[in-house]
């Protein structure tokens, strides 16, 4: 077990690490950090090969997490693992793959729901890949317009489940009228989604936070959420996340 310690800012492993709180830098190194001392051990336990390495505070106890051997260890000075765990957990942080994913190519391979995802809001990017996995969508499809989903804030709202449904790199929303799938967009203006028979197999498309679906996209059925009278919406990753148990509750027996 290789072990590393670090006790200058100016460290380029350090510096490095510090990068990965950036989309670009996550892009060039491949690299991610994933925080919370139950998320590391489920991907340490369920998904090594995906570990590169973790850091650790000179402060922390001899480590608990039990991973592989030849993952590297480092070993931080109180101040400078501050910095790296930007969400306060006082817990090892780990460091994870973050390969560039496969392009979507609007096969759906097998039956069932692909989310398209073109949220800008990590948080909400992080919540549907977890409420995918949790709700047995086949694959999530991050659109041109959405979130890094290895960013910092993505990978903790996920958790492990970023590791347990394939993820495909998308076009812009309104691109998908380009490939021959069938689309079930949601819509203020579309039909009840409690009386919606969804297809077999469809890739369901929510909006923008704010902006909403484009004009120029044309999906094949248009749902939406019955309300009481004076709310307006509901967040974005809410709202897909009550259609897809939807879908999960008319197609898939619990």
């Amino acid at each position: 077990m290789k072990t590393t310690e670090i006790n200058s800012s100016n460290n380029p492993t350090f510096r490095g690490f510090l990068r990965l709180h950036r989309p670009r830098e996550i892009r060039k190194q491949q690299k991610a950090l994933l925080s919370g001392p139950k998320q590391i051990r489920e991907v340490l336990r369920e998904f090594p090969d995906q570990c590169t390495g973790i850091i650790f505070s000179s402060r922390h106890a001899t480590p608990d997490f039990s991973g592989p051997d030849a993952i590297p260890r480092y070993t931080l000075s109180p101040d400078l693992f501050a910095q790296v765990d930007v969400f306060g957990t006082k817990h090892p942080v780990l460091i994870v793959r973050a390969e560039p994913l496969s392009r979507f190519d609007g096969t759906l391979r097998n039956s069932g729901c692909t989310l398209c995802v073109p949220f800008q809001d990590p948080n909400n990017v992080g919540t549907m890949i977890r409420a995918s996995a949790a709700l047995g969508a086949a694959r999530v499809v991050l659109l041109k317009e959405a979130a890094h989903p290895f960013h910092p804030k993505s990978v903790r709202a996920a958790g492990s489940n970023i590791f347990r449904i394939p993820l495909y790199q998308g076009p812009a929303l309104n691109q998908l009228n380009e490939f021959e799938i069938p689309l079930v967009v949601m819509a203020p203006e579309g039909e009840d989604v409690v009386r919606f028979n969804f297809p077999d197999h469809f890739c369901l498309v929510p909006g923008l936070e704010g902006p909403g679906i484009p004009k120029t996209l044309k999906g094949n059925h248009k749902i939406s959420i019955p309300m009481t009278n004076g709310v307006e919406s509901l967040n974005a990753a809410m709202a897909t996340g009550i259609v897809l148990y939807r879908w999960r509750e008319r197609h898939i027996h619990f």
